[in-house]
């Protein structure tokens, strides 16, 4: 019954009805001929007038007290009766729907009602006998109805037509809150997944190479001296980008320099530092694809190298194929499963996931799972995609 408005929207509106009940009560108390219930009907309208936005339903039934108190009063109609088309346009702009539509139904009616009482004295005398006064009645009565009706709906429908744009400016702000929703949750699986990728490749060459280490320790202490240069450097480049990751965060529009196929030599040697033995086959100016595919390419390469060291058979080469076609970059994994894992990476894992989710992104499609005795990782990332990568770029 009562909706919100502002302190500023309140004030203001008593301030009119204020102003309107000095200004309009003066009228009926400088007659003294004047009956209470002229004086009445004005009080009315204004208090309609004070709640007209704060209770549009209550400002409508007090509209209709006031025309029947000035009726009863008998008075002709007045400039005060001014404020009812402003509280009908109330009621189209701010009342709910039942609201709304009583307010036209009252336009109608109540356009009616006018009509018959100002035309109310020639239909008495020709009903009393005097049949000639009928066409002067009926001419008064469809007069000041077609007035009355016509600055009433009038009035409704600039009030329909402010409710309808204030409807559009909230689903627009209503979209737009959506969409920021919806690149904040982009942004945050962008940086989960690129988290993901850093976290579980950097613990995937420290325990491969702390494993590899306890076993040489006594044997080989060299090589023990290379794991730990090993497991320090990768460590400090995991600290670094999840720093970054994390500035990310705190800072929106951060931007940060993504790896791309470029950076492929760094990781391989990483990876064979760990001890997994790569065959690496690709094209030599893979430099011109697009950040996006590039970016796209080195995730998946290294979620599945990761994979690969984690549960591969380290006795055996893994093997790494890019091959550019007329229609894109066609990038192949494949590693051997150990059969003595206790987990493997099944098609459903959270790397797997991630690397399709990355390959869609440009619009590419991506296919993991078992082969045999060995684990296939096939990817195609079309260099046409017109997609923006709004989640990995």
């Amino acid at each position: 019954m009562f909706r919100p408005i502002s302190t500023t929207q309140r004030i203001v509106d008593l301030a009119i009805a204020g102003a309107f009940l000095l200004v309009f009560a003066l009228v009926p108390l400088r007659d003294p001929t004047s009956l209470p219930a002229s004086w009445a009907a004005v009080v009315l309208l204004a208090a309609a007038l004070a709640v007209r936005r704060w209770s549009p339903g209550i400002a409508l039934i007090g509209a209709w007290a006031g025309a029947i108190a000035q009726m009863l009063a008998f008075d002709t109609p007045a400039v005060y009766d001014a404020a009812i088309p402003a509280i009908v346009y109330a009621c189209a702009a701010y009342g709910r729907r039942s609201v709304r539509w009583a307010a036209l139904t009252s336009s109608l009616v109540g356009a009616g009602v006018a009509g018959v009482y100002v035309a109310r004295s020639s239909f008495l005398t020709a009903v009393t006998g005097s049949i000639s006064t009928l066409p002067h009645a009926a001419g008064s009565f469809g007069i000041v109805g077609a007035l009355t009706a016509v600055t009433l709906l009038l009035a409704w429908t600039l009030g329909l037509l402010v409710a309808t744009a204030q409807r559009s400016r909230r689903n627009r702000q209503e979209a737009d809150a959506a969409g920021e929703q919806v690149a904040a949750e982009q942004e945050r699986t962008r940086i989960a997944r690129d988290m993901h990728d850093v976290v579980a490749h950097s613990l995937a060459v420290v325990i491969a190479q702390s494993d590899g280490a306890r076993l040489l320790r006594r044997t080989d202490p060299e090589s023990v001296d290379e794991a730990l240069e090993t497991i320090a450097s990768v460590s400090r480049a995991a600290l670094a980008d999840v720093r970054v990751l994390l500035q990310q965060l705190r800072y929106e529009g951060t931007t940060s320099v993504q790896p791309g196929l470029g950076d492929l030599d760094a990781l391989f040697a990483q990876f064979r530092g760990s001890g997994l033995q790569l065959e690496v086959t690709r094209e030599p100016d893979l430099g011109a694809l697009g950040t996006s595919t590039q970016l796209a390419a080195f995730r998946i390469v290294q979620e599945s190298l990761t994979n690969a060291l984690r549960h591969g058979d380290l006795t055996r080469p893994a093997s790494v194929v890019l091959a550019l076609t007329p229609h894109g970059l066609e990038v192949e994994v494949v590693n051997a499963i150990d059969p003595t894992s206790p987990s493997r990476p099944s098609p459903g894992g959270h790397g797997v996931i991630g690397m399709r989710e990355r390959a869609g992104a440009v619009q590419g499609d991506l296919r993991a799972g078992p082969d045999g005795d060995t684990f296939r990782v096939r990817a195609f990332l079309p260099t046409s995609a017109t997609a923006a990568l709004s989640i990995v770029r």
